[in-house]
């Protein structure tokens, strides 16, 4: 890592996620920043505003959406495949019963360029129905072709590893958050005391802002467990992944990760994206993801660093879209070059 570089990038980050919150973009940010031989934590601001204007602090559980599909599902896809479990061209329907598209790979899941559509509506549809409705959709174009991010892929990615292990959310507490010593990261979280959930969107037909129930409509009929979203988690938790990756697989002493995950993420590079993960450019290897209630996690593997960001952006309301500039503003800071897009 180059000298003092996160220090200088550390106040430039800081500025652009204190003017999001003048800026009324969001009421608060809970970040970290961290190397291999610096970590620190910043919660600045608020979970909301009235009966939800509580300072942030440590120890809060955020709705990580999307992160889910970083965070657990691909973490868990990596070690299958170094555990010759899995392989990538392995066709999903030696796992996956009844569907319309039995021939799409893991690879092609991972990749977001499956055919499949970003998503479907779920509104109305009982949890059988709704996985029906999955298994049944049609491709939107031919696989390999174009990339589309899509929550089906995912959903697919975290049945497979069911499959394969028995129950998704055990296999991810048994081989990815316990190794990790994320203690506080799961799916169905007990909510013993609301106010340590930060809230996420108003919906007055299910009681309100969400405190500790998941946001996402599909994963909230599939029970709350899902590859695609569905976990929650703390800054801490998420800092004990993002040095994992900075130690190349290892925590603690214990591999999670084998190393040669990583010259395989760095072995693709297609449409901005590698297995799960998105790149910020094409060399090195600069990867991202965020989360639609407003969440991130950028690891920059060249110079060593981590950037965990998470808000609640979509409190009250997914209308206020004004985060996303500034988080994208950020995450160009941390990574210190404009993204290739």
């Amino acid at each position: 890592m180059e000298p003092n570089k996160m220090i200088v990038n550390n106040s430039a980050i800081f500025e652009v996620i204190q003017n999001a919150i003048q800026d009324q973009a969001v009421y608060g940010a809970s970040y970290s920043l961290q190397s291999n031989s610096l970590s620190e934590q910043h919660y600045i601001g608020y979970q909301g505003i009235g009966l939800d204007h509580i300072a942030l602090t440590s120890g809060l559980e955020y709705d990580l959406a999307s992160l889910t599909k970083v965070i657990g599902t691909t973490t868990r896809i990596l070690q299958l495949l170094s555990q010759k479990k899995l392989a990538l061209k392995d066709e999903i329907g030696r796992f996956i019963p009844n569907l319309s598209y039995p021939e799409l790979t893991v690879e092609q899941l991972l990749l977001h360029d499956s055919g499949l559509p970003a998503d479907i509506k779920s509104a109305g549809y009982s949890k059988v129905e709704l996985i029906d409705k999955i298994k049944q959709s049609s491709l939107i174009y031919q696989p390999g072709t174009k990339t589309v991010y899509s929550d089906l892929g995912f959903i697919l990615l975290g049945w497979l590893i069911q499959k394969i292990d028995g129950d998704l959310a055990q296999s991810l507490q048994e081989n990815v958050f316990k190794p990790l010593k994320m203690k506080k990261t799961g799916f169905n979280l007990k909510v013993n005391n609301p106010k340590l959930f930060v809230p996420t969107e108003n919906f007055p037909a299910r009681g309100g802002a969400l405190r500790g129930t998941v946001h996402d409509e599909k994963a909230h009929l599939l029970g709350g467990i899902s590859g695609h979203a569905g976990l929650f988690s703390t800054l801490a938790d998420l800092n004990n992944f993002v040095s994992m990756y900075l130690h190349q697989g290892v925590f603690a002493g214990h591999e999670v990760l084998n190393s040669n995950c990583f010259s395989l993420l760095k072995s693709y590079y297609k449409n901005g994206r590698t297995l799960g993960w998105q790149r910020w450019v094409p060399t090195g290897l600069k990867i991202w993801h965020t989360g639609f209630t407003g969440t991130s996690i950028a690891i920059d593997m060249d110079q060593q660093t981590g950037f965990v960001c998470l808000t609640n952006r979509i409190y009250p309301t997914r209308q206020n879209r004004d985060w996303l500039k500034w988080r994208r503003l950020a995450i160009g800071l941390f990574f210190a070059e404009p993204e290739v897009i």
